[in-house]
Parts: structure tokens; sequence; C-alpha cells
């Protein structure tokens, strides 16, 4: 993958009288999010890019923003927070949020009592976290306008059901979904908001094994995350840039299991990120932390969340059965200019065949094979440095105001 984004935060403190990600009822009043259609269910059309999801939602007046659909946050965050001013929705209280990556625990604003529209469903009385500009832009890592995250929000009233291949999410009023042959029903523990699954890991050895709990986490890109103290899992692993999340870049190392186990089903050989120890310092304060289950192997599923019946069913899609690989180029990517369609290489892993080549962090890519990439979008930037091992891969690029020429032939590392 070229761009990886990784989520997950806590709100450690606020002013008093707001719970995060908790609805209430006050008297008459209804808090959080109902449906304003007289329908069981409603489609909520989304972009799918990375294995993330996008879905459209207002805030008061505003136009249709775009929000990072997310099991692992309490509390609908925006990232861009131009938009709380422009809509008049500024923060009225101070928040100190704490995520994972460098930078530990920041600063940030919260909104009150806004009023929230997805289709055919409308949150009143909705708080917001605004995270202070220049912090993180999602919209640089996806191509395309993201201005925050939705979370449990949305999770704790409904039950969810995410479709990978049409790119559509369904919300229904009541656990009232029809379950699919072939389907599978895991338990789910939802604790403080946030839903874990149990799995089994094999390593490198079938010596090598373990029972997790892991966080399910649609707002991590890769396919598994493990504290540091299961490195053991896997002898051969190598440096890599994780992603990019609320606190800053996450950086560890990356290696790659034997097998997961969830439920009755095995995916072969998926990638583990082991993020370094400094980065989960602050984090396991909070909360103990064994590791993550992600997007990566999410996204091979049909999948319903049920958090009133604790539960996640799962059905295998087309992808399932896709092989796990890595970054093949070493080349981490964003999006800039104002269509997004400007491309920058943003890291660059060490012994990688780009850093084998002299491809350096700022440079810019003006083409590659020869084809204009102003007319692609990120992810097919992406499938081309994605493409199967021994590929070569020429492009020009431009540094100090000179144009180099550089080729890359595609490598597994891992």
């Amino acid at each position: 993958m070229l761009h990886r984004i990784f989520i997950l935060f806590l709100v450690l403190f606020s002013f008093p009288g707001f719970l995060p990600g908790i609805n209430i009822e006050n008297g008459d009043r209804k808090d959080g999010f109902e449906f304003s259609v007289n329908r069981r269910s409603v489609s909520i059309p989304a972009k799918i890019s990375n294995n993330l999801v996008v879905i459209p939602m207002r805030i008061n007046d505003s136009p249709p923003l775009n929000f990072i659909l997310d099991t692992g946050v309490n509390t609908t965050i925006l990232t861009e927070p131009m938009i709380a001013y422009m809509f008049d929705f500024m923060p009225e209280d101070l928040v100190y949020v704490l995520g994972l990556g460098g930078e530990g625990i920041i600063e940030a604003g919260m909104s009150r009592n806004l009023t929230f529209n997805i289709r055919g469903i409308t949150g009143e009385n909705m708080n917001l976290v605004v995270i202070p500009e220049g912090i993180l832009s999602f919209s640089e890592l996806f191509g395309f306008p993201v201005h925050g995250i939705i979370g449990n929000d949305l999770f704790s009233r409904f039950p969810v059901r995410i479709n990978y291949r049409t790119n559509t999410v369904r919300v229904f009023r009541e656990s009232t979904y029809r379950i699919r042959r072939n389907s599978e029903i895991i338990p789910l523990e939802i604790e403080n908001n946030k839903p874990y699954v149990h799995v089994h890991v094999t390593g490198d050895t079938p010596e090598k094994s373990d029972s997790l709990k892991l966080l399910l986490d649609m707002g991590a890109t890769n396919p598994v995350f493990l504290s540091h103290s299961y490195t053991h899992l896997t002898e051969e692993r190598i440096p890599s840039f994780l992603g990019k999340g609320i606190s800053g870049e996450l950086v560890g190392e990356m290696g790659r299991l034997e097998k997961i186990t969830l439920g009755d089903f095995t995916l072969k050989r998926p990638l583990v990120a082991y993020p370094q120890k400094e980065f989960m310092a602050a984090s396991n304060l909070m909360f103990e932390w064994e590791g993550i289950l992600g997007a990566g192997i999410l996204s091979r599923f049909h999948m319903i969340i049920d958090y009133n019946k604790e539960r996640v069913i799962l059905r295998k899609n087309r992808n399932f059965n896709k092989d796990f690989r890595g970054n093949l180029s070493g080349i981490e990517i964003i999006a800039q200019g104002i269509r997004f369609n400007e491309y920058k290489v943003n890291h660059v892993r060490k012994n990688s065949v780009a850093y084998e080549q002299d491809i350096r962090p700022g440079d810019k890519i003006i083409n590659i094979d020869r084809m204009d990439i102003s007319r692609m979008d990120i992810d097919e930037i992406v499938g081309i440095f994605n493409q199967s091992p021994g590929t070569v891969v020429s492009m020009n690029i431009l540094r100090d105001n000179e144009i180099l020429r550089k080729r890359i032939q595609l490598r597994e590392d891992i």
C-alpha cells in the first residue's frame, strides 16, 4: 500500500457535561441518531479508498461533507476546522485527544448541540471534536476532500452493513436484516464503546501461535496490528512507515503471519504491523492493547456490524483469497493541488527498491510509464506501484527544479 491511515483516538478530558460516545434522552429531547424516513433501512452511497469507507454527512446547514466510517473512534471528529468557522459551529470547549503516533496528546475543540444528517438518518444534539489546523489532512491521503471521522455515534444506534464490492453502506433501524447463506456470526465484546473480536494467529512456525483479542477497526488500513510484545511471532521483519493518524506518523516494523483465524475463516499469510514501543506508551496507560484487526482483512468480507446484539456477521467476498501484498516499491505518496491531482513522495522505506534508486521524500512525480498522472486518482497510482513483483515501473520526478528519470523493479521485501 502507498498511503496508510491509522485512526485510533481517545478523548481524555473535557469540561463537565460531555460524555464521549454516549447518546441520551433528556426529557422530551432525544439526542443521537434517529431514522428520519419511514423505512426499515436506508442505503448510503460510499467511496472506498485503500479499504477505508467514506460516507457523506451534513452538519447543520453545511453541504455534504465526507467522513470516514470507523469503528475505532467514539466521538465524531472534524479534521478540517475551517468548516466549523464557515458554517458557524465553532468549538465551545477544550478537550485533550490521545492518539497513536509521535505527537502523543493534542489539544482540540468541542462543538455541541449540532445536527448531523446522513441520507434518511438525523442526529440531534450531537457533539463534534474539532482538530486544530495542520494536525492531519485526510484529503491528501485519499486524493479527494475528506473532512473527518464518524464511528460510535452511528454504530451504537443501528446495525450497519458494509459492502466493499458495491461501495454501499446500509443502515438498519433494528436487527431485522437477513443473514445470507455461508455467513458466520462472530461474537463481539463491546468495551468502552469499541468492538473486539477473538482471533487465533500463527507466526512463521506452527509453534508460534496465540489467541488474541483484537479491536475490530475499520479505520486501520493494514490487515493486522499487534503490540510490540508479539514480535516473537515473526522473525523476519522490516522497518516500516505504518501510517498517519491524529497524533502524527506511526512507525515500526512489518512482518507476515502464517495465518489468522477468525471464527471458521482462515486467511493465509497476512501482513502484520508492530508499532514501536514508544509510540504506544501513552495509549498503554489508558487501555490494554493487544492489537487491531484492520480493514486489510475486513474488506475481504461482506459485513454486518451489530453492537446491540454484540455480533459481527461475515461472509466472504471476491477479495477473500487475494494475496496480501506489501509495499512493493517502498514509496508512500500524497495528493496535492486544488484538484488533488499532483503527487508527491511523502515517505521512502529504507532498503526498498525506491530507496536503492535514490527516490526521496519531497520528490514530485511528473509521470509514470509515460502516462499523464494528472488524469489519474491516487488509487490508480497505488495500483501501478502495487503490481506483481518483478514489474518494472519508470517515472519522471521533479527535484530542485531538475527532472530525473527513475526505473524501479517492484519487489516483495516481506
